[in-house]
């Protein structure tokens, strides 16, 4: 299998993590790609710094209005190649547990919804404070607020989970998030180019929705239909055709009973297990859990 055929075949049999990692580097390439070309035709450079404005956060207000598609884009964009590798790198590892647990549509949504709270704070933050209103317009890109609402979000959902520092100390994970959190707030006043209110906002959306989900309560539900709404208008009705054959012997009623139930049992199976897929076995009712004990039984 060639590497492509294998990167493929990972896009589409990975999780959600990995294409979220994937289309990270695809943008990263492409307007690495874009740069060297300009350099090439010796064009000027602004001309690429002007396309980058139109997918880069802005902290002014007026210009979010003009380009209200940039409370997305610039999640997925980075400024170099450590700024994009040491995103990913986090996400890997943190990501991967963080769906397992919660299941793929938490994991989309928390990425998404955490990048735009922390573009939100970074917003109200810089049009609030003196400090960053003398400074003018400042653009911010990268994942980090994404990442730091996963990261948040799994040391809240399972705090006393140990990972090895850098292969020798073992720490807690609730630990490694209050490090991380006391970082930024440390670093709000610098002048350093991070953008630290915009990570306390992912920050605060990751702590928020799994406290939230450890209670059985859904706060993103009104994303995942947004999702399901776009999904609905992209998505192609296929009209299925079956022939059936006319029998010469109706079958019995108990026999017809007997699969009208199967059916229905294995109807409600796939429903619970699709359910398992998407939010994980945590998010089941007793009563789905009961049932799914129950109809293994007949298996």
């Amino acid at each position: 299998m060639s590497v492509i055929n294998q990167l493929k075949y990972q896009f589409k049999s990975g999780g959600v993590y990995i294409k979220i990692i994937y289309i990270n580097i695809a943008v990263y390439l492409l307007f690495l790609i874009l740069s060297n070309f300009f350099n090439l035709m010796k064009w000027d450079l602004s001309n690429l710094n002007n396309i980058d404005d139109y997918f880069t956060f802005n902290s002014s207000f007026i210009v979010f209005l003009k380009r209200p598609w940039t409370i997305i884009t610039y999640m997925f964009l980075h400024g170099s190649f450590w700024h994009l590798f040491n995103n990913m790198l986090i996400y890997f590892f943190t990501a991967k547990m963080y769906e397992d647990l919660l299941g793929r549509k938490a994991a989309v949504s928390t990425y998404i919804i955490g990048g735009i709270c922390g573009a939100i704070l970074y917003l109200i933050t810089h049009n609030l404070f003196p400090l960053f209103r003398d400074m003018g317009d400042i653009p911010m890109l990268g994942a980090s607020a994404a990442v730091m609402a996963v990261f948040v979000g799994l040391a809240t959902y399972t705090p006393n989970f140990e990972v090895m520092l850098f292969g020798i100390i073992r720490v807690k994970l609730k630990y490694l998030a209050m490090i991380w959190v006391a970082f930024d707030i440390v670093g709000l006043s610098n002048s350093d180019g991070v953008a630290h209110f915009a990570h306390l906002g992912g920050a605060f959306w990751g702590f928020l929705f799994v406290s939230n989900f450890k209670k059985g309560k859904d706060i993103s539900y009104w994303f995942d239909n947004i999702i399901k709404s776009l999904g609905s208008v992209f998505q192609k009705r296929k009209i299925k055709i079956v022939y059936k054959k006319k029998a010469n012997n109706p079958p019995k009623k108990e026999s017809r009973s007997m699969n009208s139930d199967s059916k229905n049992r294995q109807q409600k199976v796939d429903e619970i297990l699709d359910k398992i897929k998407l939010s994980g076995y945590e998010s089941l009712s007793k009563e789905e859990k009961d049932y799914l004990f129950n109809a293994s039984k007949h298996i």
